[in-house]
């Protein structure tokens, strides 16, 4: 094996880390975004079941009361993802407890209009809320860490949900 041979050899290996280094990456921002989406879900879906208001459930009304909604999705989320949670007011501030991510800020919002009347559903009163989830994404690869070290702005893994709470007869 000629010197030549070696080169072409060396070359391709550096253009598959150059190459192959950002495509890892994308997949594993993909599996996080991912991760962070079913979380919220089921985040939203346990907080539903627990902080309805149980006299208005009669009327077939979505009256939930947003401090236990805001508890019970801090501990599920913060469950979810082995991390505390270190504010329960709006905005929600989680830590890891594995240093496996950087810190999770979650802005839980009932607008002012909170119960509105769905007319598909009889007249019951339904509640939306919104749910915003940020974090400064940690990179997993060296290659891709340096490369955002040499940025002034970090990449924020961000995700929103808009969810319906009613309660079906």
């Amino acid at each position: 094996m000629g010197i030549r041979t070696l080169l072409y050899i060396c070359l391709v290996a550096f253009i598959l880390v150059i190459i192959g280094t950002p495509m890892v990456e994308a997949f594993i921002l993909g599996r996080d975004k991912v991760l962070l989406s079913s979380t919220i879900y089921n985040s939203l879906r346990a907080a539903e079941e627990a902080s309805y208001s149980y006299r208005f459930m009669r009327d077939v009304d979505a009256v939930v009361d947003e401090k236990v909604f805001r508890n019970c999705f801090a501990d599920t989320f913060a469950t979810s993802y082995d991390m505390s949670c270190v504010d329960y007011e709006n905005p929600l501030r989680f830590t890891s407890s594995d240093n496996a991510f950087n810190d999770f800020v979650v802005v839980i919002d009932f607008p002012l209009a909170e119960h509105l009347v769905a007319p598909a559903e009889g007249g019951a009163l339904v509640t939306k809320v919104t749910v915003t989830v940020e974090s400064k994404y940690r990179f997993r690869t060296g290659l891709m860490r340096f490369m955002n070290g040499l940025t002034a702005d970090p990449f924020i893994l961000r995700a929103e949900r808009e969810y319906t709470m009613k309660v079906t007869n």
